[in-house]
């Protein structure tokens, strides 16, 4: 990519924001806006797109997201408005079309933090803000599901990497075991939080990790 300098971006009537208000590498989740505005799907494919290439984070506009997504672009405007008022995203650029002043916009960090103990501090708004996580990755799945394109008998062998997969269970095991099987889920997590796995020519892969048990016997 030739680099376009300052005198070229006016003349084409862009204007980048102040550097000085970079991406942050990891913001931690300290604030309940943040969690509303969370909680729905599409703010959060929205912001998945927006956060998807750590390495560059992309910037785009309204109409590129509605695009990218297979959304009306009239939806996504209350959705940016959200997320931009809770400091997730932000104004990157802005340039003239048609006469027109066009916000471009880019996520505010590479990545997001979540600490349990806030997290179960506000309950019903981490609780909204996940099962909006759920919802999407569900529509997400059953998309990849219903796609005769990533059928068995469509793909090569070599390409069953594609095939949507999920798996649930619900055993009695030791708590030795238990207790293995959580360790081996937090590394399978480590691995996935690792930036030496990111690939900027590489498939989004969209996994997700649940674990949990019942509160055990009441007590005699």
């Amino acid at each position: 990519m030739v680099p376009v300098t300052d005198e070229q971006q006016a003349a084409a009537g862009v204007t980048v924001a102040d550097d000085s208000l970079a991406p942050l590498e990891v913001r931690t989740v300290t604030n309940v806006d943040i969690l509303r505005a969370m909680a729905d799907p599409t703010r959060l494919a929205i912001l998945g797109v927006l956060m998807e290439r750590r390495d560059e984070l992309p910037i785009m506009s309204v109409k590129e997201l509605a695009a990218r997504l297979g959304e009306p672009q009239t939806k996504l405007y209350r959705h940016v408005k959200q997320l931009e008022a809770a400091h997730l995203i932000r104004v990157a650029a802005t340039r003239l079309v048609s006469g027109i002043l066009e916000h471009r916009f880019q996520a505010c960090q590479r990545d997001l933090l979540f600490d349990g103990g806030f997290l179960r501090a506000h309950a019903d708004d981490s609780e909204a803000a996940m099962s909006a996580l759920l919802d999407g990755f569900r529509a997400g799945f059953f998309a990849a599901f219903r796609d005769k394109r990533l059928e068995p008998d469509a793909l090569p062998e070599a390409e069953h990497y594609r095939l949507p997969t999920i798996y649930s269970s619900d055993l009695r095991m030791s708590t030795a075991k238990a207790a293995e099987m959580r360790a081996k889920l937090r590394e399978l997590m480590t691995l996935l939080s690792d930036e030496g796995i990111q690939d900027p020519e590489g498939i989004v892969v969209n996994v997700l990790i649940g674990y949990y048990t019942g509160p055990g016997p009441k007590p005699a």
